[in-house]
């Protein structure tokens, strides 16, 4: 039921959008208007009058041509040279029939050819030797145009009178008397135009075209005589009996088909009545979910806009068409045509096929719309808002953009040339876009397949490098943004080589780093069971007692200590530490820290060099932990410091720092690279036989980091050195 009543509402719809489309279309011929009001006879009697004025009023004669019987010293020259000189012409004579003479032997026929050569020879010398020889010529090439042209104007008076003998009319030529008449515009008629001075707004126009006939020398290539139609005026009408004999069944299909538009209008109204007032649709009853409506939505909400307005565009020329079928099906009902009945059933069906379309794009879009009525909200998702972004996004880089836009302008040109092309099929048009295809096109096409070939590589070097295969540099061609784009890409897959190694090296240095930490507590930790265990032996003397403790308590102390200090650089690594800077002389503090091991450099048979600067040398420090910094890098200089040489401790200021420097000569080999030797629990002892946690200088560096300073390591063989730099206050 509710179908049913939807399917009635869409019909009333139908109906009123064909009224609609009737009273602005093709009723305008009929709605209150007499037949031969529909007629349209003015337009008809004004091409009368025009057409008379061509070939009727006033035609010339032979006579009235005698101004364009006249020749020119340029005509006549112009006709003999033609062809050239007259040496010019006589060669080209010569050489015309040199063939024909060879291929016969017949003296007969070569000699009527040779007449016929001298003939034509003698005819171009006498063009160079008499003016008026020449002048006769063109004379009867504008004699035999003026002849053509006779013939044409009483061919086409002819054609005219009969177009137009469904009208009476009478003209007259007050200058010369003469009566153009037909039938009697006396009598009662149902169109009557009257013609005051035909040559007012028209003129006899008689053009001759001597080309069309000979083009040979003549500069003058046309001539046109205008005759004055001034004198002549007159009447046209169109008399009720002719129109009674001659379209009575017009007549009557015209009073049929103006009655059935009536009713379409009163259908019409008394339809949208009914929509207005008892069958009035409802948003619910047409906001029906199906899969057109589904696939409709799926598109960009000023899309679908656009697809309405084409849709409602093509409801009304379909309606339009659909009450023009009417008009036919009534015009020719007698003739037994099935074919204009079939076009009326599929013009109707196709009619209300789009109206009901239309409506159903109207809710959808209404709902749509409805559902958010903030602009900013809707622009975004429109085709537009994308379209912008992209043009946008093309022309982020001017080159691209610029590159892109003046190609598609060709490609856009060259489709646009070859339809014009097609359309004129004209060669000369053809011959003027082959030039431009050549000189324009195909630069064009090289170009892009190029740029397009080039980013292909590009997009394989991309996908390798996204599967982890580094393969060799792409080329970089030019300077273009594509050439730009490789050579940041060449950077990117070294930085990813680069970042590779890093891992790799970071993994290497993972392992180590658990198996030096493994075995720097397991060392200290396995002599501590194993001591304990032998303390559980009630058998040992006091003696062996006291030498097992003092063993355990110095293992415990090198386990609390390197526990200590991996707690420490791990707070230091995370930044998780807090510093308390403070104005320190650097040089005091290093004299103090350096008196503390005096003594232990001199039990390893180490000699101590020390170069400070006079003067001081202040900067903003945490004076704790610099202390340690100072600390750990002599401790370390004892450490691993060859016995019987000598270990430089130097302090200085250079150009805004302060620069401590320690260098000494390595007691082993140092084959790691020198930033590895900063790592946590690397040592040059590899065999880990060493005291110390390895850990000193990865502290030492940590500390440096906090007050944004500088450690560097360098090794030369078996020199070892330490630089620190910190900004200094002066």
């Amino acid at each position: 039921m509710k179908n049913n009543k939807l399917y009635l509402q869409l019909f009333l719809i139908f109906v009123v959008v064909t009224a609609v489309s009737l009273i602005f279309t093709n009723g305008g011929r009929y709605i209150g208007k007499t037949f031969y009001e529909s007629q349209n006879y003015n337009n008809e009697a004004e091409n009368l009058v025009y057409e008379f004025s061509q070939y009727v009023f006033n035609t010339p004669m032979e006579k009235d041509f005698e101004g364009a019987l006249t020749v020119s010293g340029e005509e006549i020259e112009a006709y003999r040279t033609y062809y050239g000189s007259l040496a010019e012409q006589i060669q080209n004579i010569k050489e015309q029939y040199v063939d024909e003479i060879n291929a016969t032997q017949d003296k007969e026929v070569i000699e009527a050819i040779e007449q016929d050569r001298d003939a034509k020879i003698a005819d171009i010398k006498k063009n160079f030797e008499d003016d008026e020889y020449v002048k006769e010529k063109i004379l009867a090439i504008k004699k035999k145009a003026i002849q053509q042209k006779l013939k044409e104007i009483e061919r086409e008076k002819k054609a005219v009178l009969s177009k137009y003998d469904h009208f009476a009319y009478e003209f007259k030529d007050k200058k010369t008397g003469e009566v153009y008449r037909n039938g009697d515009i006396s009598e009662n008629s149902v169109f009557k135009k009257t013609v005051n001075n035909v040559g007012k707004n028209l003129s006899g126009l008689y053009p001759l075209n001597y080309y069309e006939y000979d083009s040979m020398g003549v500069l003058q290539d046309s001539y046109t005589l205008e005759q004055d139609l001034s004198d002549i005026s007159g009447v046209v009408t169109v008399p009720a009996s002719w129109i009674e004999n001659n379209h009575s069944n017009e007549k009557s299909a015209f009073i049929i088909t103006k009655y059935v538009y009536y009713g379409i209008i009163l259908a019409g109204i008394i339809s949208f009545v009914l929509l207005m007032t008892s069958l009035k649709p409802t948003l619910e009853q047409f906001n029906r979910q199906f899969q057109l409506r589904e696939l409709f939505e799926r598109l960009p909400i000023d899309i679908r806009f656009v697809i309405y307005l084409i849709a409602t565009y093509f409801a009304f020329i379909c309606s339009g068409a659909f009450t023009r079928s009417i008009q036919g099906l009534i015009y020719y009902f007698t003739a037994n045509r099935s074919d204009l009945l079939l076009n009326f059933i599929v013009t109707g069906v196709i009619s209300f096929a789009f109206i009901a379309a239309v409506v159903f794009m109207v809710v959808s879009i209404w709902v749509s719309l409805k559902g958010q009525r903030d602009l900013e909200k809707i622009w975004p998702e429109t085709f537009a808002s994308k379209f912008v972004d992209g043009a946008i996004s093309m022309f982020e880089n001017r080159s691209i953009g610029l590159q892109s836009f003046i190609l598609l302008v060709v490609v856009f040109l060259g489709g646009f040339g070859f339809a014009v092309v097609v359309a004129s099929a004209s060669f000369g048009v053809f011959l003027f876009y082959m030039f431009l295809f050549v000189v324009f096109f195909i630069p064009a096409l090289f170009i892009f397949m190029r740029r397009m070939g080039y980013l292909n590589r590009i997009m394989q070097h991309t996908e390798n490098m996204a599967h982890g295969r580094l393969t060799k540099d792409l080329k970089v061609k030019g300077n273009s943004p594509l050439a730009r784009h490789a050579e940041n890409l060449n950077g990117l897959r070294e930085g990813v080589r680069n970042s590779m190694n890093e891992q790799a090296k970071s993994e290497k240095m993972k392992t180590e780093l658990i198996t030096n930490v493994s075995h720097d507590l397991r060392t200290p930790l396995t002599s501590i069971i194993t001591y304990t265990d032998l303390l559980k032996n009630p058998s040992i003397t006091e003696e062996e007692r006291k030498k097992y403790i003092e063993i355990l308590d110095t293992k415990s102390n090198r386990l609390k200590t390197l526990i200590e200090d991996l707690f420490e650089v791990s707070k230091m690594a995370s930044g998780n530490v807090e510093i308390s800077k403070q104005r320190i002389d650097l040089a005091q503090l290093l004299q103090q820290a350096v008196g503390e091991h005096g003594e232990d450099f001199a039990a390893a048979n180490l000699e101590l060099r020390i170069n400070i600067a006079e003067q001081p040398i202040y900067a903003h420090v945490d004076g704790q932990k610099w202390w340690r910094v100072i600390d750990n890098l002599i401790i370390n200089a004892r450490k691993y410091s060859l016995e019987g040489t000598r270990v430089y401790v130097n302090l200085k200021s250079h150009e805004g720092n302060a620069e401590l420097t320690v260098k000494n000569v390595a007691k082993y080999e140092l084959n790691e690279e020198a930033s590895q030797l900063i790592e946590r629990f690397k040592r040059a002892d590899t065999s880990r036989h060493t005291e110390g946690s390895g850990l000193g200088l990865a502290i030492a560096q940590s500390i440096v980091d906090l007050h944004d300073g500088q450690l560097d390591i360098a090794v030369d063989g078996d020199l070892f050195k330490v630089t620190v730099s910190i900004p200094t206050d002066k």
